[in-house]
This record gives C-alpha cells, sequence and structure tokens, in this order.
C-alpha cells in the first residue's frame, strides 16, 4: 500500500507538471499581434500566375528524371503566398527574398469570447556556410519560443514519413541539389530519380491502405472495400438505365445509391455506409482520380469517366456540387469553399468563362449535402430514398450572375470580402438552407 501511495502522489506531482507546461507554453505561443496584419489582394492575375507556377513544378516532376531548374521570381512567391492566405482559415502567409536569405512569416488569428489573440511563425533560411550554393536554416520562431534547430529537420522528416517509407523520404529531402539567391529571385536545382514518381504513389498508395493518410485527410471510418459495392452498383445502374449515355439527372442516382445504404445499415453503421455512397458518387460521376485516395483497383476506376450527368441540366454544376462534397472530406469547409473561389477568380482571366455565381452555390451545395449525410446519416437516408427531384437538394440559379469577366466583377462586387458580395453569398446560404431536404 506504501508504494501504491508513492505511485498516486507521482501520477498527481507528474499531471499538475503537464499541465503547468501545457500552459507556459499557450502563454509563450500566442501574442497580441500579428506578425501578418496585410491581405494581400486576390485577383484574377494573381490566381492565374500562381496556377502557372504551380503546373510548371508539377509538370517537371511528373515527366522528368535527372536535372530539373525552377526559377521564381518574388511576385511569384507572392502569388503563391496569397493563395495559401486566402485558403488556409484565418492564416496570413509571406516569403520574402533577398541575397542573405529566405524570410517566411505566418500568422493564424485565434478568436475567443473576450479577445483576438495570434500564434506568429518566423523562419529565416541563409546560405550555408558548409555547403556550396545551397540554404540552411538559421531559426524558427513560435511565439516567444525559439525552436532549436535539430528539432526542426527530425519534425519534418517525420512528417514526410507519414506519407512515404524512411528510405523514400529521405531521397525526397536529398532532391535539391543548389539554390541560388538574389534581391528578387530564387533558383532550384533538383536531381529527379528514376522511378521516383511511381515510388511515390505505391507509398502513398501503401500509406492509405494502412489508413495513414486517411487520418489525415479525414477519410475514416469506412472500409475501400464498401466503396467498390457502391461502385458496381452504380455501375449496374448505369447500364440498366442509361445504356445509350443520355443526359440524365445526378439525382436519380443519389436516390438509388441512398436506397442502397438504407438497406445496407440495417446491418453496418449508418454514417459509414453514407460516406462510402457519397465516395462513390464522387468517384463515379466527378472524376475516378479521387478513387486513388482509397487506393480502389485501377481496373475498376478506368470503368467510369465520360458520363453525361446534369444538374439543372448542366454538366459543370453537377461536377461543381460533387468536388466540393469531396472537398469537404478531404479539407475542411471553408477551406473547401475557397477553393471552389478560387477556381472562379481563375475563369476571370483572358480565356476563362468568367465568375459564376451559380458555380458557387453548386460548391455550396455540395459541402451542405456532405456534411447533412455524414451527420445525420439516417434522416438522410429516409429522406433521400427513392426518387429525388433536383429542387429538393440544390438551389434556384436563375437569377446569380455568371460569366463576370475580372472588370465586371470588380465593378459590381469589388472582391469576395465586399459587403455586396457577402449580400448575394447570404442570399445563396439562405436558399440552401430552405431547401426540402434540410427541413
Amino acid at each position: 500500500m506504501k508504494y501504491l501511495g508513492y505511485l498516486f502522489k507521482l501520477i498527481v506531482w507528474l499531471l499538475i507538471l503537464s499541465l503547468v507546461g501545457i500552459a507556459v507554453s499557450v502563454y509563450l505561443i500566442r501574442a497580441d499581434r500579428p506578425l501578418v496584419s496585410q491581405t494581400q489582394q486576390i485577383s484574377a492575375e494573381r490566381v492565374s500566375q500562381a496556377r502557372q507556377s504551380l503546373q510548371r513544378i508539377a509538370k517537371e516532376l511528373n515527366n522528368t528524371v535527372g536535372p530539373a531548374y525552377f526559377q521564381f521570381h518574388q511576385s511569384d512567391i507572392d502569388a503563391m503566398m496569397a493563395i495559401v492566405s486566402y485558403t488556409v482559415p484565418s492564416t496570413k502567409a509571406r516569403a520574402f527574398l533577398s541575397k542573405q536569405g529566405v524570410n517566411f512569416v505566418a500568422t493564424t488569428e485565434i478568436n475567443t469570447p473576450y479577445t483576438t489573440q495570434y500564434i506568429n511563425f518566423h523562419c529565416m533560411l541563409l546560405p550555408s556556410e558548409t555547403s556550396k550554393n545551397m540554404l540552411s536554416l538559421d531559426y524558427c520562431d513560435l511565439g516567444k519560443i525559439k525552436l532549436p534547430k535539430w528539432m526542426i529537420k527530425p519534425a519534418y522528416t517525420f512528417l514526410l514519413q507519414q506519407l512515404f517509407d524512411e528510405k523514400l523520404a529521405e531521397t525526397v529531402l536529398s532532391m535539391v541539389t543548389a539554390v541560388e539567391l538574389d534581391d528578387e529571385n530564387i533558383a532550384i536545382d533538383l536531381l529527379i530519380q528514376d522511378g521516383l514518381k511511381q515510388q511515390v504513389l505505391t507509398a502513398i498508395q501503401n500509406k492509405s491502405k494502412n489508413h495513414v493518410v486517411n487520418g489525415f485527410t479525414g477519410l475514416s471510418g469506412f472500409e475501400p472495400a464498401t466503396v467498390e459495392i457502391y461502385l458496381k452498383e452504380i455501375q449496374s445502374l448505369y447500364k440498366l438505365n442509361n445504356p445509350s449515355n443520355q443526359a440524365q439527372s445526378l439525382s436519380f442516382y443519389l436516390g438509388n445509391v441512398f436506397y442502397l445504404a438504407s438497406l445496407r445499415s440495417e446491418f453496418e453503421d449508418a454514417s459509414a455506409e453514407n460516406q462510402a455512397a457519397l465516395w462513390a458518387l464522387v468517384i463515379a460521376f466527378g472524376n475516378r482520380k479521387f478513387g486513388h485516395f482509397l487506393s480502389l483497383p485501377r481496373e475498376l476506376l478506368n470503368q467510369f469517366g465520360g458520363d453525361r450527368l446534369t444538374l439543372m441540366r448542366r454538366g459543370d454544376l453537377k461536377l461543381h456540387f460533387l468536388f466540393s462534397a469531396a472537398l469537404e472530406r478531404l479539407v475542411q469547409a471553408n477551406m473547401g469553399l475557397k477553393v471552389g473561389e478560387l477556381k472562379e477568380l481563375m475563369d476571370m482571366d483572358k480565356g476563362g468563362s468568367g465568375f459564376s455565381f451559380a458555380d458557387l452555390a453548386a460548391d455550396k451545395a455540395g459541402i451542405k449535402f456532405a456534411q447533412f449525410v455524414l451527420e445525420q446519416p439516417e434522416l438522410a437516408q429516409q429522406r433521400l430514398t427513392g426518387n429525388l427531384a433536383e429542387t429538393e437538394f440544390f438551389p434556384s440559379i436563375d437569377d446569380l450572375p455568371e460569366g463576370l469577366a475580372e472588370k465586371a466583377f470588380n465593378q459590381s462586387f469589388g472582391n469576395t470580402e465586399s459587403a455586396e458580395y457577402k449580400e448575394l453569398e447570404a442570399i445563396i446560404d439562405q436558399r440552401i438552407a430552405q431547401l426540402a431536404l434540410y427541413q
């Protein structure tokens, strides 16, 4: 009994010390003022510039074996940081280039009932003293806490190892062979190994099978094999009801797929069934590449694509609806909506179709639909089963502005934070909230 008493006291003191440590850490991390306070202006030109930079990176990484070279101007970095700041909730980020190094700062805003606090992150990369044409981390600060160098590399190495295996993580970390800086540009040389793309895809799929990737993305609570059941049901429905591939409404498949979900839920978890049903719809009628997140067989995925399903007699609205439902699962809903807005802003650039509030309504409707079927699974199955009208889950879009070029959008709305934009956005939200499915 005496030793049990000592053990109990030790546990109590360890708990007290842990709570004190957490409290002190929170106090040191938070700040009253942000390091990054000014929001960078988002425009169609800036979104397009960021997209071109990212596409250039993706193309090189996807198609190159051996040396690869990238050069980015400060304006390219600004555009990418503006996209990050716009997309990630309550966060602003900047990166500044100079001959002396790369200065990265980020601020996340934390709102409480009584005050607004900030978490500031600051890192400085300087030319390496030991390796020519390379950068090395000089310091990183999280609030008032100075993170030691010996802690930072193991931290991002560990994160990479959660996606890849240890050997591949080291390969990715060693890809950069040279970095050159001046006051306006950064040039990066990479060495891309033969077969790297396939190694990365294989590693991600293996981690997905072990539910590591699923944990990061929110794809949890169901088995990929369950999605296969729904995909095969969709395939049978499509062959039976649309053998000539005519234009057909998505609502028919929503009703039938969730009817199957209701039948299976008599023996299985309703939320897991709804999630599997939703992913099957996204893969079958959105983009089959979403199936790679679940490591579904390529032979099965290749059987989908090329359908002519519509929403409100439009194929683009069907895609916006389904993609946003998928993004609601992959990222936070607010971030998913921001991604949709970025796509619309990009469409305002030359050659695009223009900003469409109808597309935005489809994005919002898809997010709301995904939340409903997963948060109220039994009720959703009851209301979705059977003959489903589009107007039960999709709002009216007849009077919503579409095809707005950048000049017209700026004249009418200014930006996505203006009172005029928020007013029209609120109208869309109200229409969705009043849909029969959610009453």
